[in-house]
């Protein structure tokens, strides 16, 4: 298998140093690794409870950084083919799915779960798997 990390200089650094924005995998398929709202320019290894705005402003925010990471991997949101989305808050599902779909044309397979986010003050993560257009 032939894998290559991916991070785009558009959006904030990753949490961890051992994580990557994405891993685009046998050439084919990009696994977007969870986004919070973070900025970009922000450093979230320095920073231990940002603001990162209401659901609304951290939805658009976290597509956003989805969106520059696609792009760096050379796809984009037509080509997901799962997304996982974790909330802290079961009765936001409606809020962020009427959000997400300002940005996904179509409907793709989806799991919603509702989880304690870390940092503190995220209110929504979402990890994309997508693919690669020929």
């Amino acid at each position: 298998m032939n894998k290559r990390v991916v991070n785009s200089p558009k959006i904030a650094r990753t949490y961890r140093p051992t994580s990557a924005h994405a891993t685009r995998a046998s050439g084919e398929l990009v696994f977007v690794t969870g986004q919070i709202a973070n900025k970009p320019g922000s450093d979230p290894r320095t920073t231990s409870e940002p603001d990162l705005g209401t659901l609304e402003e951290q939805t658009v925010q976290v597509l956003e950084n989805i969106k520059a990471i696609l792009e760096e991997a050379g796809t984009s949101f037509d080509h997901v083919v799962k997304r996982n989305v974790y909330l802290t808050h079961a009765g936001d599902f409606d809020t962020v799915y009427a959000i997400m779909g300002r940005y996904f044309s179509s409907p793709v397979a989806s799991t919603g779960i509702v989880a304690g986010l870390v940092p503190v003050g995220a209110r929504v993560e979402i990890d994309i798997i997508a693919v690669i257009p020929k």
